[in-house]
């Protein structure tokens, strides 16, 4: 079974915080034993300096007017380690999920490695809560995560269960 969990934000002021956490992430190493980044991509953002991607992204929100709304949308998808047990199908999976998002929104993902029980690779997806070509927000109720998850469904051929974190 896939997993695929969106964070939430709940109560971060306004929100800036963890944004510019989430990209930060996206670049580190991981520095646990037995954990390490594998690769790390933008998709209408650079994928190489964290400053650079916040910048690009900030400035969509700038753009139309949204830099107090919700700031980003994070999801993390748990390949089961039964279908997906090597980088190169993480990778591949992870930048197929991340072309459907990048229709629409900017995106920066990394994929890890490390053993979880029912996983062996992660990818988080960093996603720009403003639509690139109309401004208006990332709609993240149950429905979209669900959605979302029968994509992922469809891809690995593996249920995705879809989970909410409030942090």
């Amino acid at each position: 079974m896939d997993i695929l969990t969106q964070k939430r934000v709940t109560n971060n002021g306004d929100g800036a915080g963890y944004f510019k956490h989430c990209i930060n992430y996206v670049y580190q190493d991981k520095p646990e034993p037995g954990e390490s980044l594998v690769q790390t991509r933008g998709y209408g953002v650079c994928d190489t300096n964290p400053r650079y991607t916040y910048q690009q992204m900030y400035a969509l929100k700038q753009y139309y007017g949204r830099t107090g709304d919700n700031p980003v949308m994070h999801f993390v998808v748990s390949f089961d380690r039964n279908k997906v047990f090597d980088a190169i199908t993480a990778c591949n999976l992870t930048e197929m999920i991340a072309n459907h998002l990048r229709a629409r929104y900017q995106v920066i993902t990394a994929v890890h490695m490390e053993d979880q029980g029912g996983s062996l690779f992660h990818a988080h997806l960093i996603v720009n809560s403003v639509d690139i070509y109309t401004g208006r927000l990332y709609h993240s109720g149950p429905y979209e995560l669900q959605q979302l998850a029968m994509f992922i469904h469809n891809l690995t051929g593996n249920y995705c269960k879809s989970v909410i974190k409030y942090i």
